[in-house]
């Protein structure tokens, strides 16, 4: 489905502090409530080193902001509805992470607000100097470009924060308090507010300050018992009258599991489009309400690839059955509290691990056996165990990049979206067309401009069934199924393109995708990106049916000269560097040395400016039909583009 932006009133903070396993961290990540917050600020205990990017379900939803190091004790999780060009990192320690994030206020101004989310460790391992360089950070990170809200855990100590059980004054509080002073930071936690509950004794050491403006717009700050999961620390949710937008993220649809028979069944019952099409109007609406139809019955036959994130494709009914026995001997054993059910419990328990690591086993040993199969697949594997598997996951925005002409960083989004148009979408040159009014235009080739159910059959089938689709959403493993029930309206839109010499509105929509060159140390050089263009599939049928047209028009009547090797069939670039070989080796054998020289340019840069002008004109100097010549000039005009980067 295509991505839709609405507005949100409120910016929604959740902040916990986790010490638990990794399996209690991840279900509390991709709890249905959690879920629903806008940023998911986690503090966790040094007690547990382990990676949270291993979290493949909570990255389903949330960005992740972190330091690379294992020791890392903080890090801030952004809703994937957020977009991407409202946020920027600006900080990412082991014990202090901070991003900026553009809103808007009441009155609609421009808010950029400073999210700080700061750990300072009370373990035993960590020195008071460690401890110490921690809350002397502050100040550096502190600015008053913007206004600031931060999220912390200094397990201190107070009397401002905690009157009815503080006996005790930390030698580092007056210097956090000096710190709070000097910013002018209000305590958005009300005073006496208890954060964590261990071993009957109740603590306040997680606390919310912000700047004066923020705690204005403030709506609500205060302890949520609901997502209380089995841990000592409490979670707090703040919420900020703050505009943001947020953004409907696609679904991905299982194609190849999709339901063919529902697809034509639907299709004859609701497609039944017999009107002609006279004008440009008609034809405009005639596409739009066949993508229509197409999105909806494709939601009815078609499952979604993530239909659930407990969802493994090694379980089976034995381990469904392990799983159900081993619960209820512990309710047994809650039941009866004796020595007996808990040693049943604890055996049964270890049968069910076996029985589930026999089967993850299985399933394991099966995928490579089917990859083996298959010599191009397990290339494939080994490039990926190779070079990705071990990699974090990539945060989805642009990193910093450079001006070509001068050595200047930008940090706005605008401006790095200047620099890439600068660099991939150059303004066409102003080409010299005197001589075109001149020139004697000789009789064009008559050529059968009717397309045949045989051309869309040949071209439908040629496109590869999951190849990625564009705004539409619709595979063309979808017009391959439905084939039989979609012929005759294609046929009559496609040949009404043609009549009219006109390409339609929808089909001159693109998403273009911007990807990071693989293995490049640095990435703020504009020339270290390449796109991917991603267009209609109808769209892209009816312009290969052009193409194919205008290769028959050229090879038939010898449009083109001797020497031009591409765009010709059978034709291909091995042939061309045999033949470069070839005539090497018989300079080399001649009677008179010779010094080769080969001049070889690149000129595919010079595509996005050809003059459109000298194309139209090449064109009916070379005898084309006149049909292609009108569709090509209104092919030209009015070309939508729209970039995604990592989305």
């Amino acid at each position: 489905m295509n991505n839709s932006m609405i507005k949100q009133s409120f910016l929604r903070i959740l902040q916990y502090n986790i010490r638990k396993s990794l399996r209690i961290q991840e279900s509390f990540l991709i709890d249905k409530e959690v879920r629903e917050f806008d940023i998911v600020v986690i503090q966790k205990q040094d007690c547990n080193n382990n990676d949270l990017q291993s979290f493949s379900s909570a990255h389903n939803f949330f960005h992740l902001v972190k330091n690379s190091s294992s020791q890392s004790r903080t890090c801030i999780y952004i809703n994937k509805h957020l977009r991407f060009n409202q946020w920027i990192v600006e900080t990412a320690e082991s014990d202090i992470c901070s991003i900026r994030i553009l809103t808007r206020n009441t009155d609609n101004k421009t808010q950029m607000l400073r999210l700080l989310n700061v750990y300072n460790s009370c373990s035993l391992f960590t020195t008071f100097t460690e401890r110490f360089s921690i809350i002397s950070r502050l100040n550096e990170l502190f600015k008053n470009d913007c206004e600031q809200l931060i999220i912390e855990d200094f397990n201190l100590h107070h009397f401002h924060w905690e009157r009815w059980r503080c006996f005790t004054h930390h030698t580092m509080i007056d210097t956090l308090l000096n710190i709070i002073t000097n910013t002018r930071l209000k305590l958005l936690l009300k005073s006496n507010t208890i954060t964590r509950e261990a071993h009957n004794q109740f603590m306040m050491i997680d606390l919310v300050f912000s700047s004066e403006k923020i705690q204005f717009m403030t709506c609500k700050c205060k302890i949520q018992i609901d997502l209380h999961q089995r841990l000592n620390h409490l979670s707090i949710i703040t919420e900020l009258c703050l505009q943001t937008i947020s953004v409907q993220l696609s679904t991905w649809w299982l194609w190849k599991k999709m339901n063919t028979e529902a697809l034509s069944a639907y299709l004859q019952i609701h497609l039944s489009l017999k009107c002609s099409l006279d004008d440009k109007i008609m034809m405009n609406d005639r596409v739009c309400k066949i993508i229509r139809v197409l999105q909806k019955i494709i939601e009815k036959s078609t499952l979604l690839t993530k239909s659930s994130n407990w969802v493994k494709d090694f379980w089976n009914q034995s381990c469904f059955e392990v799983v159900m026995k081993s619960r209820r001997l512990r309710i047994i054993w809650k039941m009866q509290d004796t020595l007996e059910a808990w040693n049943e419990y604890l055996k049964h328990n270890d049968h069910k691990n076996k029985i589930i690591q026999q089967m993850k086993c299985t399933h394991f040993r099966t995928q490579m056996h089917e990859l083996s199969k298959a010599l191009k697949s397990i290339w494939c594997f080994a490039k990926w165990a190779r070079i990705e598997s071990q990699l974090s996951k990539k945060l989805s925005q642009f990193l910093l990049l450079k001006w070509s002409d001068i050595n200047h960083m930008t940090t706005t989004f605008e401006k790095k979206i200047e620099i890439l148009r600068e660099k991939f979408f150059l303004s066409s040159s102003q080409a010299n067309v005197s001589d075109i009014a001149e020139s004697f235009i000789s009789l064009t080739v008559s050529f059968n401009s009717r397309i045949t159910e045989d051309k869309v059959k040949q071209i439908i089938k040629w496109v590869k069934a999951d190849k990625a689709s564009s705004t539409s959403d619709i595979s063309n493993r979808a017009l391959q199924a439905s084939f039989a029930e979609l012929i005759s309206v294609l046929m009559s839109l496609f040949n009404a393109c043609i009549t009219h010499k006109y390409h339609l509105k929808q089909f001159k929509k693109t998403q273009t995708i911007i990807l990071c060159k693989s293995k490049k140390s640095d990435y703020i050089d504009s020339k270290m990106y390449r796109l991917i263009a991603l267009l209609d599939i109808m769209s892209k049928a009816l312009k290969s049916i052009m193409i194919k047209r205008l290769n028959d028009i050229v090879e038939t009547h010898c449009m083109l000269s001797n020497a031009q090797m591409r765009a010709k069939r059978k034709q291909f670039m091995i042939l061309t560097l045999n033949l470069l070989i070839d005539q090497v080796h018989i300079m080399w054998d001649c009677e008179i040395k010779y010094v080769i020289f080969m001049l070889s340019l690149d000129i595919i840069e010079t595509f996005n400016q050809v003059s459109h002008v000298r194309l139209l004109h090449t064109l009916k100097i070379k005898r084309t039909s006149s049909y292609i010549i009108e569709w090509t000039r209104n092919f030209l005009k009015n070309q939508e583009m729209s970039l995604i980067f990592d989305e």
